[in-house]
């Protein structure tokens, strides 16, 4: 117990000064936070605990290293794949093979998470902007400036300019 706790720390220290892509501090928090949720829980619970270990530290060690718009994705993504790696690795391996899928499991369920959850653009796209061709005939926007309604908004129905004359009697016969 005592070598798989120093090897842990050893994992958490090395794994987060390792790690500088978002991608992969998250995958190392949530493979590290896994498997130490792992061993933890194997210690104090049997096969029941590994699981619910691998989940919680999955979930946790992908918090602490996730930033951004994925974290959420990625908490969720640790926190399931390290439950699953623990299960399988566990039916598989025994406890070192509990401890071992759920680092795993817990990493690829991080960094899928993120990813799939992120918002932001990726380097390389583009963002179409659309454009409105100019009218060179301006006499049809002069022929509509007075209708355009203005101030109070649509529901008053009043028309800009409405008590100006421009040339015309509306309604009254000279």
């Amino acid at each position: 117990m005592k070598f798989s706790c120093l090897f842990i720390s050893m994992l958490l220290v090395s794994g987060s000064a390792l790690a500088a892509d978002s991608d992969a501090k998250t995958a190392v928090g949530g493979g590290v936070g896994a498997a130490a949720g792992t061993a933890i829980g194997q210690a104090v619970g049997g096969k029941t605990g590994a699981i619910v270990g691998g989940a919680v530290g999955g979930g946790v060690g992908a918090a602490t290293t996730t930033k951004g718009d994925g974290k959420t994705g990625a908490i969720v993504g640790g926190a399931a794949g390290g439950a699953a790696g623990a299960a399988v690795g566990h039916s598989m391996g025994g406890k070192t093979g509990a401890v071992v899928g759920a680092g795993v499991g817990g990493a690829a369920g991080a960094a899928v998470g993120k990813n799939v959850t992120e918002t932001s653009p990726k380097v390389g796209t583009t963002t179409k902007v659309s454009t409105k061709a100019m009218d060179d005939d301006e006499d049809e926007d002069e022929d509509h400036h007075d209708k355009h309604k203005h101030g109070r908004g649509h529901a008053y129905g009043h028309y800009k300019d409405k008590h100006e004359d421009h040339g015309e009697h509306r309604g009254h016969e000279d």
